[in-house]
């Protein structure tokens, strides 16, 4: 018994000094701090160093921990084996620890409290260079009543923490709430609001303001967004997110008050307003179609993988051409499609032209003086254009008919790298009727006439009028009248008409 009670006090007094080394010695405490660091690398599965640290008036405690060469945590307050009272400085240019990470400066003040099993962690300050409020209970594997806020903060950094391309740039309040949070879990809502947004990309000038809310149901979201500004709106509406299947769907209403705005991210110079409905959708690739009213009659367009269909009802080609700065020489309502392949760069025209009649324009009167032919006075109801476009090369055919007058321009080629152009043509106008072929270029087309068919039809045409009469003279008279006739024909003279018909389209 003697030998047990002796080994029992030289137990005691053992942990007596070690207790007393840990406590009461600077070098204790650092040996602590070394176990500290090493237990506390491993259970986070970061780079922990312990700076500080103070003991001595256990169980308050205070302590300086660096983590993951970033930002310093600053602790001190009384802590046990089971719950924690401790107030905490977070400061540093960089935050990261597991999957969280900040490329900013962060600087936060806040206190943890209660069991480690439901601690509860209250903090504001510096986030994202803007002001942010946090409140929340972790629990294990997950948080519950999160409470967060973050005003004027930069939309660039928030969304580069979102992994999230930072298209929108500007200052964002964010006011999110949530019942529970998780990897899966998830009950809350979010709203986000910008005064003074810019979109780089798009309309580099163009302020606009941005309000937008997310529901969140476990893995399925639900949101809704409004965008107003000087050029136009864009309101988002019935949208839905899926996190497990990566998809969503929402509605649009669109309204453009100029599309010119847009020039460089368009990469074509448009111009007027532009109002469209439709829907987007993304599985396992982006769809977005939609249809506008803004042409007259109705273009409905369909972009997936990489290709734009666009079909076309009663639409009006003076409003369409408008839209991209041409001008019309021709008014008409265009049925059909164009479909557009963007990873061949390929383009196919499949086009019914109804209620066609040609414009009042310097280019009419060039042609009436020149021939006689008065464009204006006939309404072309059977008129179609066909054309393709690749390696920058377009193929067509444009005609324009009523079933009694018509103008064709048939396998015409125009290289749009060095314009030049050629295509066959047919007049046959209130008793004209010409043949040729146009070549050179845009700038200087040149035009040659058919003359065997030119001379075939003013034959027919004489014969016509002879035989038209009463005449009981022979047939050789009539032929003799034909042939003195065609002597009288100014061969230049035609040429030089169609020359100027064709060179006004041009």
């Amino acid at each position: 018994m003697r030998i047990l009670l002796k080994y029992f006090l030289w137990l005691l007094s053992f942990g007596t000094l070690v207790i007393f080394y840990f406590l009461n010695t600077n070098l204790g405490e650092q040996s602590l701090g070394f176990f500290l660091e090493d237990y506390l690398s491993k259970t986070t599965k970061n780079e922990i160093k312990v700076l500080h640290l103070a003991i001595h008036q256990y169980p308050h405690l205070s302590m300086k921990l660096k983590v993951n060469n970033g930002a310093n945590v600053l602790l001190e307050g009384e802590v046990n084996q089971t719950s924690v009272d401790m107030n905490y400085h977070l400061v540093g240019e960089t935050f990261r620890l597991n999957g969280f990470y900040l490329e900013d400066r962060v600087d936060v003040r806040g206190r943890l409290l209660g069991p480690f099993s439901n601690l509860r962690i209250d903090g504001q300050g510096e986030l994202f260079e803007g002001n942010g409020r946090y409140s929340f209970i972790k629990v294990p594997n997950s948080f519950q009543d999160m409470n967060f806020t973050l005003n004027k903060a930069k939309s660039q950094n928030v969304l580069k923490f979102l992994k999230q391309k930072p298209l929108i740039e500007g200052l964002v309040d964010i006011d999110a709430q949530f019942k529970r949070f998780s990897t899966y879990e998830k009950q809350g809502r979010t709203v986000v609001h910008m005064k003074k947004a810019l979109m780089p990309t798009v309309a580099p000038a163009a302020l606009f303001t941005l309000s937008s809310t997310i529901d969140f149901n476990d893995i399925q979201y639900k949101y809704i967004a409004d965008m107003h500004s000087d050029i136009g709106t864009l309101k988002i509406k019935n949208g839905k997110y899926h996190q497990t299947k990566k998809s969503a769907e929402a509605e649009y209403e669109l309204h453009l008050n100029d599309l010119a705005y847009f020039e460089k991210f368009l990469k074509y110079k448009y111009r007027g307003a532009l109002d469209t409905i439709g829907k987007v959708t993304y599985t396992n690739q982006l769809v977005i179609q939609g249809h506008t009213k803004k042409f007259g009659g109705d273009l409905e367009y369909l972009y997936q993988d990489k290709k734009i269909d666009l079909n076309l009802k009663a639409v009006s080609l003076e409003s369409l051409l408008s839209q991209f700065s041409y001008p019309a020489l021709f008014s008409s309502k265009v049925y059909g499609s164009i479909n557009y392949d963007m990873n061949d760069k390929i383009v196919l025209i499949n086009t019914d032209l109804k209620e066609t009649r040609f414009k009042q324009t310097q280019m009419i009167n060039m042609i009436y003086n020149a021939s006689g032919i008065d464009m204006l006075a006939e309404q072309y109801d059977q008129s179609s254009f066909q054309g393709g476009y690749q390696n920058e090369l377009l193929s067509s055919t444009l005609k324009i008919d009523n079933g009694v007058s018509h103008l064709y321009l048939t396998d015409m080629k125009l290289n749009a790298q060095n314009n030049n152009v050629n295509s066959n043509f047919e007049i046959k106008m209130q008793g004209q009727e010409i043949f040729g072929e146009i070549y050179g270029t845009l700038k200087n087309p040149q035009v040659s006439v058919d003359m065997r068919k030119l001379l075939k039809y003013q034959m027919s045409k004489q014969l016509s009028g002879w035989l038209g009469t009463e005449s009981s003279d022979a047939i050789e008279n009539v032929q003799k009248d034909v042939r003195d006739n065609l002597k009288k024909i100014d061969v230049e003279d035609v040429k030089e008409k169609a020359k100027s018909l064709i060179e006004s389209f041009f």
